[in-house]
């Protein structure tokens, strides 16, 4: 059988979807509205790190001048003594010659007490305009991670509707009408000619549509840019053949008008437009995949590889050898876990739907213990405290926060921050009152600005929690006096982590912007945009994630951690803050007394 395609031509008929125009308008609009208020934030923030860098600045030049205004202060009480030592001696002059002319003298000291009062004053008000200045840098430090937020937010916004914006322009429907000629020999019936020239024209018709579509959309020079490997495509809804002939020559000839809709598969989007998939993903975590439906035969290749040579694979409690490693497994649930002497244990669980890579980063421990192991102390009452884990000592690398490099020594800290049930046996047991519910409340985000709310405390946060909340709404006081209770409850040594301490523990021996890598992913955990039930809602009960390779568990997201230090700084990110907040070396310095229903604590106890 032989056909010959003679001539072909294509017509864009665009269907009467009103309301789908409107939408890919109003996507268009809104992307484009958001990038206008993320210029406008931008140029804001810009000015603000101006007026910071003037606050640094007056600081700077306030120090210097009470370091100079002390340095004169100590030659002035030099001068006073010797102006003293000089009037005695001319009293002790007048005593044998009473028309003895002490006024210079006695000038001279009186002089010298008006000069050391002066510099005593100046420093009185160095240092009161210092600490005046050192609170505006505290405000601004606030207002600072406030806008970043806001920033951050807004970044997200647009990626999500950039993605709205595309799923709508490639997913348009439209009609086409497709005229061809065809050319049948003698061997070919009338009927096969006609099924042959339809296909023809629906293969035609779909890949012009495809290739229109993706010219067309809002962001087309970045979408051809990665469209090679695309799955995105075409779905015919409907065809209707308007004109057919056969002339005298074998030439078949027909009009078809063909309906098709554009069909993007899920993270397409997101390839197209090279930004990260988790933008694509759902917004909240779907239930468990039933796996019932695998095929139980078939067979898929999981590949391990670690940084360290003579480590041992348990797949399943089996031993598999060392990595690098190679095996096929059925589909479904598997525990991966690779161990090696004087190195903390490498564990994951996967759920193998097609081939998978695993790269395994073991961490060196730097003392005798069970890694992993978990403590938790009694209290006086008999109940138990918060569940602590053992941390091997290690060394923290300088970073742009850390000017050197930092050796941290082993230590025990909270699996997961201490939760609303902790602080109610605290409370319980020592009738204590927090500041937020003895003073003005406790701060929540309201159009983007931090806002006291006067009936917002531990026990109601401003959204439903349960005791295995992190608690929220307590400040450094606060904090300080669970820690010395549980401290005396227990009989043990609590506190807070140092900023060093905190960030060893969250990295996990990772360099990454999370301890998994550095893209926050869809649902890993709770911050704003991350993707999960919680994100821009609520505080998560804590370990609804995965615990990092230290065994801790929200390091990510859920509340900002209180830590101790020179300065009170908060780290960690929080449900309500952008993902970029979260990253494990971001820092939030606040006041002393300030307490906010995304702020929490975890503990730490001596080894």
């Amino acid at each position: 059988m032989r056909i010959a395609l003679i001539a072909l031509a294509t017509s864009c008929v665009l269907l009467g979807n009103t309301a789908q125009a409107t939408e890919i308008k109003k996507q268009k609009n809104t992307v484009d509205s958001l990038k206008t208020e993320l210029k406008s934030i931008q140029s804001e923030y810009s000015a603000f790190i101006t007026s910071l860098a003037v606050v640094n600045d007056n600081i700077a030049l306030e120090k210097a001048k009470l370091a100079q205004t002390r340095t004169q202060g100590k030659a002035l009480v030099g001068q006073t003594a010797k102006a003293l030592a000089e009037m005695n001696e001319q009293y002790a002059l007048m005593i044998d010659n009473p028309t003895q002319d002490i006024s210079a003298s006695q000038n001279d000291y009186r002089q010298a007490i008006q000069q050391q009062q002066q510099n005593k004053q100046l420093i009185k008000d160095s240092v009161a305009s210092l600490a005046q200045l050192n609170k505006q840098l505290s405000d601004k430090n606030i207002e600072r991670v406030r806008l970043l937020n806001q920033r951050e937010t807004i970044s997200e916004e647009i990626n999500i509707s950039r993605i709205n914006r595309l799923t709508n322009e490639m997913q348009k429907t439209q009609s086409h009408n497709v005229s061809q000629s065809v050319s049948c020999d003698l061997e070919t019936s009338f009927s096969k000619c006609i099924t042959r020239s339809n296909l023809l024209s629906k293969q035609k018709a779909s890949k012009t549509y495809l290739n229109n579509l993706f010219s067309s959309v809002t962001e087309a020079k970045l979408v051809n840019k990665h469209k090679i490997n695309s799955n995105a495509h075409v779905k015919l809804l409907g065809n209707k053949v308007l004109t057919s002939e056969f002339s005298g020559q074998g030439t078949y000839s027909s009009t078809m008008q063909l309906t098709m809709q554009g069909v993007l598969p899920k993270n397409e989007a997101c390839n197209l437009l090279n930004i990260s998939t988790r933008y694509c993903a759902e917004q909240a975590p779907s239930a468990k995949k039933n796996l019932t439906n695998l095929d139980k035969g078939t067979l898929y290749e999981l590949t391990i590889r670690s940084n360290q040579y003579d480590d041992e694979v348990f797949i399943d409690g089996v031993s598999y050898g060392s990595t690098k490693l190679s095996v096929m497994l059925s589909p479904g649930a598997h525990h991966i876990e690779i161990k090696k002497p004087n190195y903390i244990n490498f564990e994951q669980s996967v759920k193998l739907r097609s081939n998978t890579m695993i790269r395994a980063e073991l961490v060196k421990a730097s003392m005798s213990l069970k890694n992993g192991q978990t403590v938790q102390d009694f209290l006086a009452s008999g109940e138990r405290g918060p569940e602590l884990i053992s941390v091997p000592g290690g060394q923290l690398a300088a970073s742009e926060n850390q000017a050197n490099e930092q050796v941290i020594k082993a230590f025990s800290v909270g699996t997961n921050p201490i939760t609303v049930a902790d602080f109610k046996r605290f409370v319980a047991a020592s009738h204590y009152t927090t500041a937020a519910e003895s003073g003005n409340g406790c701060v929540e985000y309201v159009d983007g600005k931090e806002t006291y709310n006067a009936d917002l405390n531990w026990r109601q946060p401003g959204f439903s929690q349960t005791d295995e909340h992190p608690v929220v709404c307590v400040n450094s006081t606060d904090t300080n006096a669970y820690l010395t209770w549980l401290s005396k409850a227990t009989g043990q040594k609590y506190r807070l982590p140092n900023n060093g301490e905190w960030e060893y523990s969250a990295r996990a021996g990772s360099s990454y912007s999370y301890w998994w890598g550095n893209d926050a992913g869809n649902s890993k955990a709770n911050c704003a945009y991350c993707g999960s039930q919680w994100s821009n809602k609520s505080t998560a009960p804590v370990k609804s994630f995965k615990a990092n390779r230290f065994g801790l568990y929200d390091t990510v997201g859920n509340v900002w951690e209180l830590t101790s230090g020179h300065n009170l700084v908060a780290r960690g990110g929080a449900w309500n803050f952008a993902p970029k907040l979260a990253q494990v070396d971001v820092r939030l310095e606040l006041k002393p007394d300030f307490r906010a229903n995304y702020v929490g604590f975890r503990a730490l106890r001596d080894n």
